[in-house]
């Protein structure tokens, strides 16, 4: 199993909780496209990396998560804060399925 911080967890979270603020949907956005060019990052180096991406079965989630994260800024632009903050409670659900919690030390 791949660990994820903490620290990941809470910026998800902290991104569904905005979309509760009126006037942030831009802003949330924003910083589901910044997690997405971390993803797209992740995915480059995972297909690159000396377990082949697909062969560790990182690549796979990865995109998974890309998908999720889409369907999110999608919601978002079509003006659908429920749909966006469904598709970020599922990303976090996600992320906590397949992720362990990063241990301290690492």
């Amino acid at each position: 199993m791949f660990m994820i911080s903490e620290e990941a967890l809470q910026y998800a979270a902290a991104i569904k909780e905005k979309l509760s603020q009126p006037g942030k949907r831009e802003e949330c956005i924003e910083d589901i496209k910044k997690l997405l060019e971390i993803k797209e990052s992740h995915l480059w180096r995972a297909d690159l990396g000396s377990c082949v991406g697909g062969l560790c079965r990182m690549t796979g989630l990865i995109e998974i998560e890309n998908g999720i994260l889409e369907d999110a800024v999608l919601a978002l632009k079509n003006g659908d804060d429920g749909r966006a903050a469904s598709a970020l409670e599922d990303y976090i659900a996600f992320l906590k399925k397949h992720y362990e919690p990063e241990r301290p030390g690492y």
